[in-house]
């Protein structure tokens, strides 16, 4: 089954986004040969990434989410567009974690402390950019925090990656929920108590439930559900020959001419997806 995400609105006062991120997940981890810690915490990230970057208009509108932490596994960052696909890197993703692997803490463990920024390009003049540390030592939490903190916008936020015993990806996946302004003390309970109550979004969705239903009659029992769209979100760098060859050009001439000097060719990857490529002088026009 292809990944998907939906959104819509409860009551008129809740507006939601849920996503089941399983393939792009398992896509980003063999990528990026990513340590079972790496994979479970960098996978919370992207399913963050796409439910945050869910509410995107203009196909030029990207969203970054960008941790800068000083665990093991240094820095991660995940781009999306509007059209639902996200690209990301890690600085070291076969780091190992020494720590329960099947525990929401060891995000922790694998990025240690540090701040989550959330950077929005939208065609303004200058991109809006919001930054607050991470107190909990767990993406969901310190994303949820961000949005109170940051963008005074009261939100509910779970992650999660569910791992066979041989450290493959099983389910990923998570959901963003959002009182919108004027919500009522009672909508504010309903959703309060519901939430309190939800087990982890991976195991439900491992039972096979879908993600209507989980919404509709889980998250936001009790409530009338709206919903107004979905997508299925993928892995996708967007790299291309020519951009790298562009790329190259930003070289120093000279940088450019020992190498080739020195190997008949230059070669350049991309940190998002692994992929090489090859130039050879007469491709430069130099």
């Amino acid at each position: 089954m292809p990944d998907m995400i939906i959104r819509g609105m409860a009551n008129k006062e809740v507006r939601f986004f849920i996503a089941d991120c399983t393939e792009l997940v398992k896509k980003a981890a063999k990528i990026h040969d990513l340590s079972l810690g790496n994979a479970v915490v960098f996978g919370k990230l992207l399913c963050a990434g796409i439910l945050a970057g869910a509410d995107l208009k203009s196909e030029k509108d990207l969203l970054t989410i960008k941790i800068d932490g000083d665990g093991p596994s240094g820095k991660a960052l995940v781009t999306v567009n509007s059209k639902c696909r996200i690209k990301g890197i890690i600085s070291n993703p076969k780091s190992e974690a020494q720590a329960e692997n099947k525990s929401d803490f060891i995000d922790r463990t694998v990025l240690g402390k540090g701040s989550i920024i959330i950077i929005k390009d939208l065609g303004l003049k200058a991109p809006y950019s919001g930054q607050t540390e991470m107190i909990y030592g767990n993406i969901a939490q310190d994303i949820t925090y961000y949005y109170a903190k940051s963008e005074q916008i009261p939100t509910s936020v779970g992650l999660g990656v569910l791992v066979f015993p041989d450290g493959r990806i099983k389910k990923a996946g998570g959901f963003l929920i959002q009182l919108l302004p004027n919500f009522s003390d009672t909508n504010a309970e309903i959703l309060e108590k519901n939430i309190s109550s939800f087990p982890n979004l991976t195991d439900v969705l491992d039972m096979g439930y879908s993600l209507e239903h989980i919404i509709q009659n889980m998250l936001l029992k009790s409530m009338t559900v709206e919903i107004m769209g979905s997508a299925e979100p993928s892995y996708k760098c967007g790299c291309s020959r020519s951009k790298m060859k562009k790329a190259v050009r930003l070289l120093k001439k000279s940088e450019i001419e020992d190498e080739l000097t020195r190997t008949g060719f230059i070669e350049v990857k991309c940190h998002f997806c692994n992929r090489s490529y090859k130039f050879r002088k007469e491709e430069l026009d130099l």
